[in-house]
């Protein structure tokens, strides 16, 4: 079972992530490059097109893409359109983005010119989620969902939606389970490995993702891991953090990184589609909307709150959050969020960080001296 995981946790390296894309494309099936984790997959997955994140390059070089885009933009940005010009996604059919934050809906702008893929959407994200933002996600829903039925030729039935959404509640469910593991004294798996399961969720085809992690749970309720450091445990909180190695870089530091806000971690799965409700559109919009928040949404102390229940229920010691560099919504809520959890009692810190890991040296020092204070505290 150790070698089945080995394949799970690769299954989102640079060098392996379109494996599954490919083999799609290659038995006729389309794929649809997603730009945000806000965009309902369970829409896609429904029309027959395989769902698949796009994480951007893991190169420092840029070149191309600085000629569209300024070097001090959202550097995932930078990355993503870098490696739509290199050529590396012309595998895809098409691509949708969300107006998540301005540059996003530039690199948008940018695709949308070039015509580097034959379909590209965009959908607008409400700030809040009371009633009336609800409604107006549903209808941005409705339309894409006529939109993806154009796109791809096929009806997308109420009764074919409710089926993705079967689908995608049980990843939600099992990558929850795995994440119940992580309460743990010492967990079954290293907070770089939850991290890489929950990318894999995010390129491989759901169905084949949860075959895959339903025959690891009980060998991963089982498993021991060995570490060097069972405290201090630390929550880590980022936005669009692809790099299972930046979480490596934090746990060498001297910790364990017991529970993460990261977008390809907890916030992609937190929280299933109520299917209790009558109309599966409405229920898919008012999931993606609830769910545990980006800091582009609003009221902020609604995020800060779910991170302190997680402080709490995963017995955290400390909060590092990780602002990747020219990421404007989050870097503006930074002095906000760091008085809340101060006012909490909560230890934290941010540090801002790159994209492709140039400045692991510097993000060591600063990590490890946050590391030596809550060993101090203990």
């Amino acid at each position: 079972m150790e070698q089945q995981l080995r394949g799970l946790l690769a299954a989102a390296r640079e060098d392996n992530r379109t494996k599954w894309a490919l083999e799609w494309r290659k038995q006729g099936g389309k794929v649809m490059g997603l730009l945000c984790s806000y965009v309902p997959e369970e829409l896609i997955y429904a029309a027959g097109v395989l769902p698949w994140h796009i994480m951007g390059t893991d190169q420092a070089n840029t070149s191309r893409a600085l000629v569209y885009r300024s070097a001090n933009s959202a550097l995932y940005c930078n990355r993503v359109l870098e490696t739509f010009l290199a050529g590396e996604l012309d595998f895809l059919d098409g691509v949708i983005a969300s107006d998540r934050e301005q540059d996003l809906v530039r690199l948008w702008d940018v695709l949308v010119h070039i015509k580097k893929v034959p379909y590209a959407e965009i959908i607008h994200i409400p700030t809040d989620t009371s009633p009336l933002y609800i409604r107006q996600m549903a209808k941005e829903t409705a339309r894409l969902r006529k939109s993806v039925e154009e796109f791809s030729g096929k009806k997308i039935t109420d009764e074919s939606l409710r089926q993705a959404i079967t689908v995608f509640n049980k990843m939600r469910t099992l990558l929850t389970e795995l994440y119940k593991m992580r309460k743990r004294e010492v967990p079954p798996i290293s907070g770089a490995e939850a991290m890489a399961i929950v990318a894999a969720a995010t390129v491989m085809p759901k169905d084949k993702f949860n075959s895959e992690l339903e025959a690891l749970l009980p060998y991963l309720n089982k498993r021991k891991l060995a570490v060097e450091h069972v405290h201090p445990r630390l929550l880590v909180s980022s936005d669009t953090l692809y790099n299972p190695a930046y979480i490596q870089l934090v746990e060498q530091s001297g910790c364990m990184v017991a529970m993460d806000d990261l977008d390809p971690g907890s916030r992609y799965f937190w929280q299933t589609v109520d299917t209790r409700l009558k109309d599966p559109v409405y229920a898919v919009a008012k999931r993606y909307l609830c769910r545990p928040q980006h800091p582009r949404m609003v009221p902020w102390d609604r995020q800060v709150k779910q991170v302190i229940d997680w402080v709490k229920e995963y017995h955290i010691d400390g909060v590092l959050e990780m602002p990747e560099l020219y990421s404007l919504p989050r870097q503006f809520r930074v002095p906000f969020f760091h008085t809340q959890l101060t006012e909490a009692g909560i230890p934290n810190i941010s540090i801002s960080r790159f994209h492709d890991m140039a400045d692991a040296a510097q993000l060591r020092t600063r990590i490890e001296a946050f590391v030596e204070m809550l060993q101090a505290k203990a």
